[in-house]
């Protein structure tokens, strides 16, 4: 399984627009790959090693080269009325999944959850989820980290 999964993810990627305009990242059309793990429809947004870029509130753009895949699961809906956000990390045997309840980095309040998918620890999934934000306050972000299994 880890390697059809390894597989349909580089198809997927290779099918992501690596560098769609802001517009087209505001309105969310531009292509973006898909696949199926762990039983979840996912898009890929921003594959490893791409940049997520954008504009902040205060207007000033930021970027960050993304530590693992990025995307959503299709189906979904969060808290922000958008997709569930995802990151895909390398150990696809891995049946478990760690969500991130995201928190406001200034004043604690709940945002909106991340799952983490193909990780073997949850400090293997923090690491990533730290690592994809440039602004110095990824470890704000974090409230309460919550694993299941894929099936939850």
């Amino acid at each position: 399984m880890t390697d059809a999964i390894a597989k349909a993810l580089r198809i997927a990627v290779s099918k992501t627009d690596r560098n769609p305009s802001d517009e087209q990242k505001e309105a969310g059309n531009y292509a973006k790959g898909k696949l199926r793990i762990h039983g979840l429809n996912v898009a890929i947004e921003n594959p490893k090693g791409g940049e997520r870029s954008g504009v902040g509130k205060d207007g000033k753009r930021w970027a960050v080269r993304m530590p693992t895949h990025y995307g959503y699961v299709l189906g979904t809906e969060g808290k922000d009325g958008d997709h569930v956000d995802v990151y895909v990390g390398p150990e696809h045997d891995s049946g478990k999944v760690y969500v991130v309840d995201q928190v406001n980095a200034e004043n604690g309040k709940f945002d909106e959850h991340k799952a983490m998918l193909s990780y073997k620890s949850k400090k293997d999934a923090l690491a990533d989820y730290e690592k994809a934000f440039s602004d110095g306050k990824a470890k704000d972000r974090i409230g309460a980290v919550t694993e299941m299994s894929v099936d939850q």
